[in-house]
């Protein structure tokens, strides 16, 4: 079913927030991709080397598929994530737990 037009300013208002949040964080590149629009990739953010984000928002939100969205889309290099924002909720970002253990692996943390 088609979205309606509140579901794709929601949705595009949260890729916003999620592209100045991975800019906060050093990526100065980071910025909502339009080219999804037009059916060419599947991520939802670009300008975030090493990983493929696909966003979601809302009251019902599939999280394994848009973790899989991400997954068909990311690059054998990079590491597929769905940040997921459930209404008036703090988002989660969700990953595989072998992408989680590489990342703790290359930072060093080992609790």
């Amino acid at each position: 079913m088609p979205m309606g037009k509140y579901q794709r300013t929601k949705g595009a208002a949260f890729e916003r927030v999620r592209a100045n949040w991975w800019k906060k964080l050093g990526f100065k590149d980071a910025r909502r991709n339009l080219n999804q629009y037009q059916k060419t990739d599947g991520r939802d953010l670009v300008g975030t080397p090493g990983f493929c984000e696909q966003d979601k928002c809302g009251e019902h939100i599939n999280i394994y598929g848009a973790w899989q969205e991400a997954w068909n889309a990311a690059l054998s290099t990079e590491i597929p994530l769905a940040a997921i924002k459930y209404d008036n909720k703090t988002p989660l970002i969700v990953m595989s737990e072998s992408d989680f253990e590489k990342l703790l692996k290359k930072g060093g943390l080992n609790g």
